[in-house]
């Protein structure tokens, strides 16, 4: 876009507050250009405000509107809207909350559910049934690679951000803001978005699978005195989650003394 178009200065003048946008205002005085021109800029404002609070409505009606608008007008005077879609705009409050030392409740809240969105926006995946597994050989289990559906997610540094932006979206007091340490695991299954609290081996294997680790690499990472049975658990669950989209094995190992066919 040329630097003197009448787009350019308007776009320099929201952002930057740059001078010179009012002497390119026909007509009236002035005082005149500049109203007409605030309430241009309200508008936009008040817009971009309004895509974060929809991007964001449980942390919104967790911290009270005019606290929300009052974080986010911090947050777009640092992070003006640079892309061509609003889509994007609050892609960063979660790490600006947290660099401007707001409360770990609300970071977490910010991440979990720019974490939903994020799932929505995910590629479609068409999920496999356990006939996928049914057909391998025994000696293919250790080197079997699951491939997960795009649209999960495991986060470790929200807290029960979950359970309390379940209950402010029912209209419930949020439970106390809890900071332990637990895997969430959330995910996209028939247009809904999931999620659920991990066991930690369970979050160690899911860690590892989607990593690309091997079936002998995850199953590893069980506990209990039998791995195997709580692998195939794992995997049970896993399938009816619709978390599975593909399986995939090494090849064969050549034969190291070949039989002459001849």
């Amino acid at each position: 876009m040329n630097a003197a178009s009448p787009q350019a200065a308007m776009q320099a003048w929201l952002l930057h507050a740059a001078p010179g946008m009012a002497a390119r205002i026909a007509g009236g005085s002035d005082v005149d250009r500049a109203h007409r021109l605030r309430i241009y800029a309200d508008a936009y404002r008040l817009r971009l405000l309004q895509v974060l609070a929809e991007d964001y409505p449980v942390l919104r009606k967790a911290v009270g509107g005019d606290a929300f608008d009052r974080l986010c007008t911090g947050y777009l005077s640092a992070h003006p809207s640079r892309h061509p879609s609003v889509r994007w705009l609050g892609a960063g409050l979660p790490d600006w909350l947290h660099g401007a030392g707001q409360p770990e409740a609300r970071v977490a809240l910010a991440r979990f559910e720019w974490a939903q969105g994020e799932l929505f926006d995910a590629a479609d995946a068409l999920p496999c049934d356990e006939a996928a597994l049914r057909t391998l050989q025994p000696e293919a289990w250790p080197s079997l690679r699951l491939e997960l559906i795009p649209a999960l997610r495991l986060h470790a540094d929200i807290g029960n951000a979950p359970d309390r932006a379940a209950a402010v979206a029912e209209g419930h007091a949020p439970a106390r803001w809890r900071r332990h340490r637990v895997t969430w695991l959330l995910w996209r299954q028939h247009w809904d978005v999931h999620w659920r609290a991990l066991p930690a081996d369970e979050a160690r294997a899911l860690a590892c699978v989607s990593a690309g680790g091997r079936f002998a690499d995850w199953c590893g990472e069980l506990a209990g005195p039998q791995p195997a049975l709580r692998a195939a658990g794992l995997l049970k669950r896993w399938l009816a989650d619709g978390l599975i989209i593909a399986v995939h094995t090494d090849p064969p190992a050549p034969a190291l003394f070949p039989s002459d066919s001849t």
